[in-house]
């Protein structure tokens, strides 16, 4: 395992990164955004970090890293290369058979996976985006018939596949009825990861560590007959509207409440990832409710708009 991480700091989900390190004896040092690899050199890291950063600056990053002597935790620079241009990875689906399509205005939802440099990879089941802007994430997605939810963690697998990725990664579709389309490769971990490990009971971070290190999913204990999906999880963004807003805030407690984040000074005005777990949906929706109602944030926020995303939940 690496002895020094270096974490670029990506708002309220930073200190759970370094938090996941820690667990595994990591040394961590945040970074910032400007410029993380002469800042992970000057602090002598092993490796860079990366949270919820476009396939682009990934790649950007990748290529500067070896030169460094640093390792960037997520997919090499040929497989980064590649789902860099949709025509690239979009020709490699079709031709393997898999539906492609630009997104439009159909249901969002994310398949979880993970690989190794072996070439094995496994799904962590499916995660549905709602809220008009993401805000509101929902694991598994609810609703999904059988036979579209076995389809797209089937397709998923198999593009990661062909594409060579590994690390955490993502692969979106829009779901319209019964049909289904890819519509982005998404490598690393995005900020939804939570709502995941929620009801995988896996801590997808460390996962992360772990392979990019060169373990392999087997030696990890993730086979795809290991990982189970137990009840669900709802993940709320808390945004604020200004600089000013979301400086100090009061957040809900209980049993199946999760907290990632810190009060302010986010250029991105996320405050915080609160996801809530339940036995089944409408345990989780009635959890998720009445944690957003004790939740208190000073200035403006976009409460209201949560509130109004899951009253249009059953």
């Amino acid at each position: 395992m690496f002895t020094s991480l270096a974490v670029v700091d990506a708002g309220p989900l930073t200190r759970r990164v370094a938090g996941a390190a820690h667990e595994l004896g990591v040394v961590t040092t945040f970074v910032s955004a400007v410029d993380p690899i002469g800042e992970a050199v000057d602090a002598g890291a092993d490796a860079l970090h990366l949270l919820d950063a476009d396939a682009a600056t990934q790649l950007t990053i990748a290529r500067g890293c070896a030169p460094a002597g640093l390792q960037l935790v997520g997919a090499s620079v040929t497989a980064l290369a590649t789902v860099v241009d949709p025509e690239r990875w979009g020709g490699i689906a079709r031709a393997a058979g898999l539906p492609v399509a630009e997104a439009t205005d159909g249901r969002r939802i994310d398949v979880q996976l993970l690989a190794d440099h072996t070439g094995e990879v496994v799904h962590l089941r499916e995660r549905e985006l709602t809220g008009g802007d993401d805000s509101v994430i929902m694991a598994p997605a609810p609703r999904l018939a059988t036979a579209v939810r076995n389809g797209l963690c089937r397709d998923a697998v198999r593009l990661v596949e062909l594409v060579g990725l590994t690390g955490a990664v993502t692969v979106r579709f829009e779901v319209v009825d019964e049909t289904y389309a890819i519509t982005a490769v998404l490598p690393g971990l995005q900020l939804g990861h939570t709502a995941t490990e929620e009801v995988t009971n896996l801590d997808l971070v460390q996962a992360q560590l772990h392979l990019a290190h060169g373990a392999r999913l087997v030696h990890l204990g993730l086979t795809q007959e290991s990982i189970i999906v137990r009840g669900y999880a709802i993940q709320c963004r808390v945004t604020a509207d200004s600089a000013e807003s979301g400086t100090r805030w009061r957040v809900p407690a209980g049993p199946g409440v999760r907290v990632d984040g810190e009060p302010g000074g986010h250029a991105s005005r996320l405050v915080a990832a609160l996801t809530f777990r339940g036995r089944d949906l409408v345990h989780t929706m009635r959890r998720t409710r009445r944690g957003l109602t004790e939740l208190e944030v000073d200035g403006t926020s976009n409460l209201p708009a949560l509130h109004d995303a899951l009253t249009r939940h059953p």
